[in-house]
């Protein structure tokens, strides 16, 4: 059997020049890359690039940039002023998040999505430990590794002080999660938990319908999960007085 190797480089040097250039916005804050295919070395050499000072929203979905490529980029310091990173689906890992959690330089997000990057709770208790996150208002785990003990780390309102969304879609937080995150101190600034496809029933829907640590609340979504009568009852009981969209289908 003859093995198929295909290179992660798929750039030369003046041909990823080009795609830079190509995909950076006009006013040069937005550099998007999503689905361009490129690898760690691409990170690597992006990284030295003095045009990433200016960047702010840094896009990166559905590349294979893993570990070593995040690692290069938190370390340099032409990334200090990012402040939308998205990684969907490239494969970072706990030692990406780990990366992410120490770099010296990135400290400015407001918006971070890590969906899809075989992410778990080793590296949350990392994430929660670090002051990089203090702006942080859109934090995005869905398609993780994240379970009840992920989300003990995060159900704490000083982490991120500013959070306004929190996305854990199709992890594994079953209603032990959801029970922490109902019975966490208010989260004051919070608008919307996204907890679809994880294994919760009643009584943790209940739960966090009834909770008082989420005064700001406008969606509470709780798709592709195993409610039923008793969840039902407790949106019309405890909704109908607040401005609060709970989804359920």
């Amino acid at each position: 059997m003859i093995a198929l190797l295909i290179p992660t480089f798929c750039y030369s040097g003046s041909s990823f020049d080009q795609l830079i250039l190509d995909r950076l916005s006009a006013d040069k804050k937005t550099l998007n890359l999503s689905g361009t295919n490129i690898g760690p070395r691409e990170a690597k050499v992006l990284a030295e690039m003095k045009l990433l000072t200016s960047v702010e929203t840094l896009l990166l979905q559905g590349n294979k940039i893993k570990y070593k490529g995040l690692k290069a980029l938190t370390r340099s310091p032409h990334a200090r002023n990012l402040k939308q990173l998205d990684l969907w689906g490239n494969m970072v890992g706990d030692l990406g998040l780990k990366a992410l959690a120490e770099s010296p330089y990135i400290k400015r997000l407001e918006v971070l999505k890590i969906w899809k990057n075989e992410i778990g709770d080793d590296s949350l208790e990392i994430l929660v430990a670090s002051p990089n996150f203090k702006l942080l208002k859109t934090l995005m785990l869905n398609d993780n590794m994240v379970t009840p003990i992920g989300v003990g780390y995060l159900a704490d309102p000083k982490i991120f002080p500013k959070i306004e969304t929190i996305n854990l879609f199709r992890n594994s937080i079953g209603d032990a999660g959801a029970l922490i995150l109902s019975r966490s101190k208010p989260f004051i600034n919070l608008r919307a938990i996204y907890l679809g496809e994880n294994n919760i029933s009643d009584i943790g829907a209940v739960a966090l319908i009834k909770s008082n640590s989420f005064p700001k609340l406008g969606v509470l979504d709780m798709v592709k999960n195993n409610l039923g009568l008793e969840t039902a009852k407790a949106i019309f009981t405890h909704s109908k007085d607040r401005n609060i969209q709970i989804i359920i289908r």
